[in-house]
């Protein structure tokens, strides 16, 4: 295969998304699984319980992002789980407060789990681990909570209990690890350049983040060298992200400056890349020769420019019969996906017109 993003096997379509896995998913979470299963076998299970909990709850992220989607009268027909997280396809109006929504759907998810495993723990009167570095497996025993109705450290818990304080540790951390790393593709990113592409610019908003994720991949790569004796799989995961959030970053960067970068409209967050415009042409003539990373991805701004026009084509083809279904047998023969397929297409047309 040509593109590595389609090395994935489904797993079911839910709510009309179409949800796949990348064959390398568990280059990270069997490598988590047999470390501790090398330290303390007993609590293998655990492991796998949390690996389960970091998918639900990355999954649910991205549906987040899709029904965040259609709130805007956008639309999601994919979601991509693979080692660094998930990427959402999603085709949205393009506006600051489409981007701005359809972005801020999957944090919020994240934030609504926290909130349910946090009313969990209450029940048994604790409080959830708000400190990031709380270890969700208990191999040592040491990483205790605070139980306000008896007003003491425990941490000897009930199997619901550490249900919950691992369901708010889990969703806790991917809400601040989007958050604060304000770089592409992670949600902090696509915020920031949402919240200022009104204010500054498309261009500009989408430099600065641009700059601050290759800050951010420097960042990284110098915390690694630091503490990757200590922690050596961890300190493979954070070096692969730096390495994944420079090549984002210089993707936006390439496609900006070639006019390959419009107006945003492809969002996933946790992890996404941008996504062409329907229809575009650049001014500036290509170099003599270029590195063989820029022609790789001029290859896929080109596989998606007419994978976006073949879809154009089969919506106008469907517009056109359902247009007919209406004039024969009126408005409410139409279900209400095809209302939905409609005012998502006259959408995409005013959008189209304005580009």
């Amino acid at each position: 295969m040509n593109d590595a993003l389609s090395w994935s096997l489904p797993i079911g379509r839910y709510f009309g998304i179409n949800v796949r896995v990348h064959l390398t998913f568990f280059l990270i979470s069997i490598p988590a699984i047999l470390r501790v299963y090398a330290k303390a076998p007993g609590y293998v299970l655990d492991a796998i319980a949390i690996q389960l909990l970091f998918f639900v709850s990355v999954l649910l992220h991205e549906f987040g992002h899709c029904f965040a989607a259609r709130y805007v009268d956008g639309d999601a027909d994919e979601i991509l789980m693979w080692p660094l997280g998930g990427l959402a396809s999603c085709q949205i109006p393009n506006t600051p407060r489409a981007n701005f929504i359809t972005t801020a759907g999957g944090p919020a998810v994240n934030v609504i789990l926290c909130l349910l495993s946090a009313g969990g723990l209450a029940i048994f009167g604790l409080i959830p681990p708000l400190n990031p570095l709380w270890h969700p497996i208990p191999v040592a025993r040491e990483d205790a909570l605070y139980q306000f109705a008896s007003g003491q450290w425990v941490n000897d818990l009930s199997w619901v209990a550490l249900l919950f304080a691992r369901l708010f540790y889990v969703n806790w951390l991917l809400f601040w690890f989007n958050i604060v790393l304000i770089g592409f593709p992670l949600d902090g990113g696509r915020l920031v350049q949402a919240f200022l592409w009104p204010r500054v610019g498309f261009a500009s908003a989408t430099r600065f983040v641009i700059f601050t994720g290759n800050v951010i991949a420097v960042a990284i790569v110098l915390l690694v060298l630091i503490f990757a004796e200590k922690q050596p799989v961890n300190g493979l995961i954070m070096f692969s992200l730096a390495i994944f959030i420079y090549i984002s970053c210089r993707q936006q960067s390439i496609m900006l400056e070639t006019g390959g970068l419009v107006d945003d409209t492809f969002m996933g967050y946790d992890f996404s890349q941008g996504y062409t415009s329907l229809e575009r042409t650049s001014g500036k003539a290509s170099p003599p020769r270029q590195p063989f990373w820029k022609r790789w991805l001029e290859r896929r701004a080109e596989a998606k420019r007419q994978r976006e026009q073949q879809q154009f084509e089969a919506d106008q083809s469907r517009v056109d019969d359902l247009l007919a279904k209406v004039k024969e047998f009126g408005m409410q023969s139409l279900t209400t996906e095809e209302q939905r397929f409609l005012k998502r297409f006259s959408a995409k047309l005013k959008d189209k017109n304005r580009s």
